[in-house]
């Protein structure tokens, strides 16, 4: 995440993830004209990369008969499905993400390290 944002950052201000993009939009400090462009161009970037792992791993999952392990390289799943509890994690890493981010945008101690600073925050969310 954070080589991607080094490398797109100047051109698109990072954003990467959509709730970033309407975070900042609702912030006031994004065009809500923009938003339906930005969030098109993130998805269509996710399913490019998704698709150059997928066939970069196709020769393996061939091989592999746990549809489970397939689907790890893409997604995690709850070990105890709970659609309002799994919601409501997923609700509360959007916020300390978006959160965190504009929190370090806010602070201009150290612009170019950022980027770097929010990717140990993905990492600590993930974590």
């Amino acid at each position: 995440v954070a080589v991607a944002a080094y490398a797109v950052g100047s051109i698109s201000g990072a954003h990467l993830n959509p709730a970033l993009t309407i975070g900042l939009a609702f912030k006031g400090a994004f065009p809500w004209s923009d938003v339906p462009g930005y969030i098109a161009a993130q998805m269509i970037g996710a399913i490019i990369g998704a698709v150059i792992v997928y066939l970069h791993y196709l020769p393996h999952w061939k091989e592999t008969e746990d549809p489970g392990t397939k689907l790890g390289v893409f997604a995690t799943g709850p070990a105890i499905p709970n659609t309002f509890a799994n919601l409501l994690s997923e609700m509360i890493g959007t916020f300390v993400l978006v959160f965190g981010i504009l929190a370090i945008g806010a602070n201009k101690f150290a612009d170019g390290l950022n980027p770097f600073i929010v990717g140990f925050l993905i990492v600590s969310i993930g974590l």
